[in-house]
């Protein structure tokens, strides 16, 4: 019981580490603990101890799950306490498969802790942000945004953040230890400044630089989604959408939410071309979430932009049992079965192609909700952008610390390319966002208001932007290499 109850404890403090709470050396102490576990056990028990830290990360981590399920799902409490434990364990299992790689690859020296444990880490961080569709949540390079050791952010990236914090957190470990055995603790402490001054001197860094500032309004209209998905709710956005063009100031760029507009734009035609009309007349920019339709009439879930800037963008990646339903001629039945056959009413296109909206030489990266979290897909979103743009709808959330993690998700993507950020949602966490990810304007939970003031605008790249995770595959490479080396040439 003590084996499962240890490594359970110290995933419950993983978390504490991320928004709200922002406590990264809490999550480093939670590093060490399981390092400590793993080293005193054997391979096969690595793995239970994995799968019992991956419990308890998932069970204050990721929360909101049930808060989305049960509140929003239409699933009773008994169906919702079985899925949000069935998605945690899914999730946990990955920190099983961790355990069990870091003791398969074990070599029994100094590298155990400072190369191997960081690379399966990271591999498996890899693994689960694109394996049956993703889910990049809680990965551990997020914490480190807006903290001093940030400054590796725009060169590596969020996993580059992750293996930099895993090396922290066996310095700290290895530190520990060679006290305690009354042996130099150099090594441990020189990685540990190195890495620390390192990251200090490049977070001086501007990798881009400004090149004008834009005036921009986010509205945050706060609707319950009963409400929203009623023709009250319509004629409520309308009018509001409405009021902001009348209200709205020369070149101004007025955001709105995801599905601010959940009616297709062939079903309101005639309005949306008066809106369009009295745009361009006061040179305002509309940028809003739709419902759209692709060339093979299906629906998607759209940004569009009216008045003086053009394009759209259509979501790729979906939200699995929100948007779509993975395997769904297999899972049909079985959904039956379980009283959720309103599930396979679900079905959202994805988009099929990278856009952009475009005012003159002023060019948003758009995302949508859940993509914000993918940071590959936003790096090809980001080609030639001066600006980054996210719009999402986490009143399914509630006042569960998702909103938060979501929001700090997007602080990240703004210090990886070291550009500003505009994140509006229906009910919180709308924000401005600058390029060192620092907040600058935001609304909180179920806030009725709207955030109106300049943004700086940059074009350049950053190593990021440019080569994405080349820099950190190549170190994961030249690591195993070295591993593959010392197993062979050393251990017997």
């Amino acid at each position: 019981m003590k084996t499962l109850f240890l490594p359970l404890l110290a995933g419950a403090l993983y978390p504490l580490g991320f928004a709200p709470f922002d406590w990264w050396p809490v999550t480093v102490f939670s590093l060490i603990l399981l390092l400590k576990l793993l080293n005193n056990s054997d391979r096969k028990k690595s793995i239970y101890i994995g799968i019992s830290y991956g419990l308890g990360l998932g069970v204050v981590g990721l929360s909101w799950l049930y808060v989305s399920i049960y509140y929003y799902g239409d699933i009773n409490i008994l169906g919702s306490i079985l899925l949000t434990f069935l998605l945690i364990f899914i999730i946990s299992l990955f920190y099983g498969l961790i355990s069990y790689l870091y003791k398969l690859l074990k070599v029994d020296t100094n590298i155990d802790s400072f190369l191997i444990f960081p690379l399966v880490w990271v591999f498996v961080e890899i693994i689960r942000s694109h394996i049956f569709t993703g889910f990049p949540w809680l990965i551990l390079g997020t914490s480190l945004g807006t903290s001093f050791l940030d400054g590796w952010t725009p060169i590596l990236g969020v996993y580059g953040n992750s293996f930099i914090l895993v090396v922290i957190s066996s310095s700290v470990y290895l530190f520990i230890n060679r006290i305690n055995a009354q042996r130099s603790p150099k090594l441990p402490l020189i990685i540990f400044l190195i890495i620390s001054i390192s990251s200090v001197g490049f977070k001086q860094i501007n990798w881009t630089e400004q090149m004008g500032e834009i005036l921009v309004s986010i509205h945050q209209p706060n609707l319950e989604l009963s409400e929203k998905w009623s023709f009250k709710g319509i004629n409520k956005t309308k009018k509001l959408i409405e009021q902001t063009i009348s209200d709205s100031e020369e070149s101004e760029f007025i955001f709105f939410p995801e599905t601010a507009i959940i009616q297709t734009e062939d079903s309101i035609s005639d309005w949306l071309e008066q809106l369009e009309i009295q745009a361009k007349k006061k040179n305002v920019s509309l940028i809003t979430g739709i419902t759209g339709r692709n060339e093979k009439n299906k629906l998607t879930n759209r940004i569009q932009a009216f008045g003086s800037s053009t394009g759209f963008y259509d979501k790729e990646r979906l939200v699995p049992f929100g948007e779509y339903i993975p395997l769904i001629k297999h899972l049909g039945e079985f959904l039956n079965i379980l009283g959720l056959q309103h599930l396979n009413r679900v079905g959202t296109a994805p988009g099929n192609g990278i856009n952009s909206i475009n005012t003159g030489n002023i060019v948003i990266s758009p995302s949508i909700c859940y993509e914000i979290a993918f940071s590959g897909l936003i790096k090809d979103l980001t080609v030639n952008a001066n600006i980054l743009l996210t719009i999402s709808n986490d009143t399914w959330f509630g006042r569960s610390i998702g909103p938060a993690q979501h929001l700090e998700i997007a602080q990240n993507r703004a210090i990886e390319h070291q550009m500003s950020l505009i994140r509006s949602t229906n009910s919180g966490i709308s924000a401005l966002i600058d390029k060192r990810g620092r907040i600058l304007s935001s609304l909180g939970y179920f806030e009725r208001g709207q955030i109106k003031q300049n943004i700086e605008i940059y074009r350049g790249s950053t190593p990021y932007n440019l080569y994405g995770n080349f820099f950190i595959y190549l170190i994961m490479v030249m690591i195993f290499t070295v591993i593959l080396y010392i197993k062979r040439t050393y251990v017997r």
